[in-house]
């Protein structure tokens, strides 16, 4: 009797002490995701740099992700982080800015080895005036490229004297924009706080920037000009992004 006890008592152990290892061996194989989220920003001026830095600091204070500390959760908050951010953006809807728009984004990891983590976009904010008022920007074109190369074929032609005489004239009305370097055209000088930035859309303004150009016109019309070369000035809408040409100009060879 006593040797069975002692045999069912071995077995029993030996039972026991197999189901802890396949436990354990679960618990080995198993990579639980943790989640955590985070405001980026998406677009923006840099005219307003401040206010861009303010707003995106506290969206990500919302939603546990300041500068120096995230919030790892063990499963996704996506509704309440969603309501979080919408308390920030209610809180700056008034803001000056022209726009800025910024993504809420789920970041799911695991210890997984090999797997990285994955982002994904949840919610989308936009905050500034453009959105009841519409905002454009102002670009410069040119013909640059081909009347440079027009310049080159007739480079022997021309002779090195009025050869380099034409390529100052082309400096002046297009610029020299290269991989390597950059001169600036008169236009883009004139104006170097228009171009690229953002502005309420006013027929006023408009009409500056056209009486400006026809001056520059004007300037560089008595210049030696070998080839033809066209310039132009749109307006492009900040949401929209139609681009509508406001002024265009073609220079004609004059020797």
């Amino acid at each position: 009797m006593k040797k069975i006890l002692m045999t069912f008592a071995a077995v029993l152990c030996c039972v026991m002490t197999a189901t802890v290892f396949t436990a354990c061996g679960d618990d080995d194989t198993s990579y639980p995701a943790t989640y955590r989220y985070e405001v980026r920003l998406e677009q923006g001026s840099v005219a307003y740099t401040q206010e861009l830095q303010e707003v995106l600091a506290a969206f990500n204070h919302a939603v546990g992700a300041d500068a120096y500390y995230q919030t790892m959760l063990k499963s996704p908050k996506d509704e309440e982080m969603k309501a979080e951010c919408e308390v920030v953006r209610k809180r700056y809807e008034n803001i000056q800015s022209a726009y800025m728009k910024f993504y809420l984004i789920r970041i799911t990891a695991t210890a997984e080895p090999g797997k990285e983590a994955k982002g994904d976009v949840i919610a989308t904010y936009e905050l500034g005036q453009a959105l009841t008022t519409p905002y454009v920007t102002y670009s410069f074109a040119s013909s640059e490229d081909e009347a440079y190369a027009a310049l080159e074929a007739k480079k022997e032609e021309l002779g090195d004297s009025l050869y380099k005489l034409n390529r100052r004239t082309l400096l002046k009305i297009v610029g020299r924009h290269t991989s390597y370097s950059t001169s600036q055209s008169l236009y883009e000088q004139t104006f170097s706080d228009v171009f690229g930035k953002y502005f309420k859309e006013s027929q006023n303004d408009e009409e500056q920037i056209i009486l400006h150009c026809e001056g520059i016109a004007e300037t560089c019309s008595t210049e030696p000009l070998a080839v033809d070369v066209t310039v132009s000035v749109s307006k492009i809408g900040l949401l929209d992004k139609k681009e509508t040409k406001i002024w265009e100009k073609t220079f004609k060879a004059n020797m």
